[in-house]
């Protein structure tokens, strides 16, 4: 099944949101590393906000993981 637009933002705010919890990081200090404010954290994170290349990239490096498993929909992650 071929997800939508919308499913796929709140499927990467997920994967971001797992990942930072992970990393023990709450949402203004991934911000903070990110150089973007907190709400634009809490936003994408819920679905709200799409995210650029060089933001993804930004958050990707902070979380210590690669762009390709924030963008893994395949499998929930805080399941």
């Amino acid at each position: 099944m071929k997800l939508s637009l919308e499913e796929k933002r709140i499927l990467l705010g997920l994967n971001i949101t797992y990942y930072r919890r992970a990393k023990n990081l709450t949402q203004l200090q991934l911000a903070e590393q990110v150089s973007v404010s907190g709400n634009y954290i809490s936003q994408v994170e819920r679905g709200f906000k799409s995210v650029s290349l060089a933001t993804l990239a930004q958050i990707s490096e902070t979380l210590g993981v690669e762009e390709k498993d924030l963008l893994d929909f395949s499998r929930r992650k805080n399941e």
